[in-house]
């Protein structure tokens, strides 16, 4: 349900999401249950590392927050993903790589434990890797029907949530003989909606404002050049003016908007270049229409076979040359020419034929997917209203060019037949049973539209993490929440997946006292463990280190193990350009780069390489600082790959490679998702 204002149910948009061709139950794997014995009540768990396939020796046993070896109990059930023997004592001992079973399906860490057969007994097996969705329909659902469940099921599809395997498709080239066959893998996904109300959403004609901003820059108008800084700061108009850049939609806050003394506002669209506020159009994001979403009616489909002849494609090619103008160019102007000219082919189409010439719909197909100016953007923002054929079966008239004018084999017009039988549902399911024509959303571009400004992370989720109020209070938390809302999208911390990461990171950098300033207080038989310069130099342990005798020289020891590293050439670097945010910002490259990318990140003006003590001292900074690293190093891209120990070690890789804590940050990974903190942030 979209509400743009909560408030007013008629502004309200109900939207259903359709998932198909996704691989079948079938051909997701099962595992082997076990439930753990009597004598198997006690039995070690032991770690699971990504370097697990190449040892021989068996892993080392978990341990609890008191020291103890964390053990199985009698009765629980496991999943046996994985066997393999490793050495215990020196001789070969079976083991397995194991998942507990929570609410029927297999969840939390992954840990070794023994395979002899007196501490467990079969139990059965259970599919893995099922997403939730799945796992719910199977317990509620029936096979090769549709079910509309008497209650909606307790599961919710959110930003990151795996939704199933694509699945395998066999094509035959027709135009070969014998014929090859080929597997294409794919989903098919669709966004629909019956409000009959929806082209007033998209205009808008509720006036909200509220969410998302942006501002599209209008036609033949001036751009400015900013001189001076801060509040003194005025603009001069240049020669240039918009051509190309008219219609050009940018987020308002990566414009950089600046009021000056006479309350006019300017915004910046690329380096050195400003526009006045009165020569953009400022748009939230509920101004659809006005950010080029464009509804379309089509009339009621005579032949399925046959949609390129229907006018909503005339009207759609007309949507997307509106946007091209002989005032923007000569790119422009020839984009306009060409679209007008399938414009009036379009309109002067012969009537179909059984065995039509093709060239016309391959050339029409490729002016709605080029990939040239914007064009792809134009065409997802097309909301069509037109029949579905999931509303159909044989017998309907739309169908009668396959089944009874083309002079098709039985065996095809079965296989036709049956397709069109398996995946009828419309008139199955209410409210769409009593509509044959509905909207038609792009699943993703609407839906990205329609993401609120930011994200909600809240105090009490970042107090499931820092838990004690003592090391951090609750106003410095509540700034901690505040700058990541701001930065969600900006910073490319705006999925679940990659907020989970990013904060199993952080945690780690700054532990649970939050300490934004790296300490130094190391013992002197720490060091050649935590540096490589302690190791080449045994002989200067006991004097930099803490001892007995006297506290650490931190000073010492972060110019010995920093320097010459990370961009530090100076002496003392390494002290000046210690860890510092939380993400512990160090080396004066960091610093120096940290600086560059808050300019143009959020137009600040401070050189922290000159002033690298504001990184602790200012809550806004410690989090920006870590942002930065996170952006800046791509860290999302590894992200985005799942949960998994490879990612999450990638990343540690990258924020800190020789550190000794990649089993810790894991373990926040796993924790923090299996508790679901920011579950509701997206």
């Amino acid at each position: 349900m979209y509400k743009p204002d909560e408030q007013d149910e008629s502004s309200w948009l109900t939207l259903y999401q359709l998932y198909m061709h996704i691989a079948p139950l079938s051909e997701f794997p099962k595992r082997p249950l076990y439930r753990v014995t009597q004598k198997g009540h006690g039995v070690r768990m032991r770690k699971h590392s990504r370097y697990d396939d190449s040892r021989e020796i068996v892993p080392d046993v978990l341990i609890n927050n008191l020291g103890h070896a964390r053990t199985l109990m009698q009765s629980e059930t496991i999943v046996v993903l994985q066997q393999k023997s490793f050495l215990l004592e020196q001789r070969p001992e079976p083991f397995a790589l194991v998942q507990r079973l929570q609410d029927g399906k297999p969840a939390g860490e992954l840990f070794w434990i023994s395979m002899r057969p007196e501490y467990l007994e079969p139990d059965g097996e259970c599919y893995v890797c099922l997403p939730d969705w799945m796992h719910s329909a199977l317990n509620h659902g029936v096979f090769d029907d549709v079910v509309v469940p008497t209650a909606p099921l307790k599961v919710a599809v959110k930003a990151g949530d795996p939704v199933g395997f694509l699945g395998a498709q066999d094509l035959a080239d027709e135009d070969n003989y014998p014929q090859i066959i080929s597997t294409d893998y794919k989903a098919h996904i669709e966004l629909l909606s019956v409000d009959e109300h929806v082209p007033d959403v998209v205009a808008n004609v509720k006036g909200i404002k509220t969410g998302k901003q942006f501002i599209k820059l209008k036609l033949k108008r001036p751009m400015y050049l900013r001189n001076g800084e801060g509040e003194e700061s005025t603009f001069e108009q240049m020669s240039a003016i918009t051509r190309a850049d008219a219609g050009k939609i940018i987020p308002r806050d990566a414009t950089y908007p600046f009021t000056d003394k006479t309350g006019v506002t300017y915004f910046q669209i690329r380096p050195h270049t400003w526009v006045h506020q009165d020569d953009v159009e400022q748009l939230s994001q509920h101004d659809l229409a006005g950010l080029n979403f464009d509804c379309i009616k089509a009339e009621h489909t005579t032949d399925f076979t046959r949609t390129l002849d229907e006018r909503w494609v005339i009207d759609a090619l007309k949507s997307i040359s509106s946007h091209f103008d002989s005032e923007k160019g000569p790119a422009s102007a020839q984009a306009k020419m060409f679209y007008d000219s399938l414009i009036h082919n379009a309109e002067n189409r012969r009537p179909p034929d059984p065995y039509p010439d093709k060239s016309q719909d391959e050339l029409l197909f490729g002016a709605l997917h080029t990939n040239q100016m914007n064009i792809p953007e134009y065409a997802r923002r097309l909301i069509v209203k037109h029949d579905s054929d999931w509303h159909s079966t044989r017998e309907d008239t739309r169908w009668s060019s396959v089944f009874k004018d083309r002079d098709e084999s039985p065996v095809v017009q079965l296989a036709n037949g049956g397709f069109l039988d398996a995946t009828r549902w419309m008139d199955k399911v209410p409210p769409f049973a009593s509509q044959r024509s509905v909207w038609h959303f792009h699943p993703l571009e609407f839906l990205e539209m329609l993401k609120p400004a930011g994200g909600k992370i809240t105090l009490p989720m970042l107090r499931k993490i820092w838990t004690n109020s003592r090391n951090v209070s609750d106003e410095v938390l509540q700034q901690v929440a505040d700058e990541l809302n701001d930065n969600l999208e900006r910073c490319h911390l705006n999925t679940e997946v990659r907020l989970y990461h990013f904060m199993a990171q952080v945690y780690q950098e700054t532990g649970a006292t939050f300490m934004i300033d790296e300490d130094l207080n190391y013992a002197a038989t720490a060091l050649p463990g935590l540096f490589k310069y302690y190791r080449l130099h045994p002989d200067e342990q006991q004097v930099d280190g803490r001892t007995a005798a006297h506290r650490a020289d931190q000073e010492a020891i972060a110019n010995k193990a920093y320097g010459g590293r990370n961009g530090n050439t100076e002496p003392g670097d390494g002290w000046r350009y210690k860890g510092r945010g939380m993400k512990q910002l160090t080396g004066r490259k960091n610093y120096k780069a940290f600086t560059g990318y808050s300019k143009k990140t959020w137009g600040d003006s401070i050189n922290y390489e000159e002033k690298p003590e504001l990184i602790a001292t200012d809550i806004k900074l410690a989090v920006r600082s870590a942002l930065f690293f996170w952006d800046d190093n791509n860290l999302y891209t590894i992200a985005d790959g799942g949960y998994s120990r490879t990612q999450a070690d990638g990343i540690t890789m990258i924020v800190n490679k020789h550190t000794n804590s990649y089993d810790k940050r894991y373990n926040n990974l796993v924790s923090f998702v299996n508790e679901k903190i920011f579950s509701d942030v997206f």
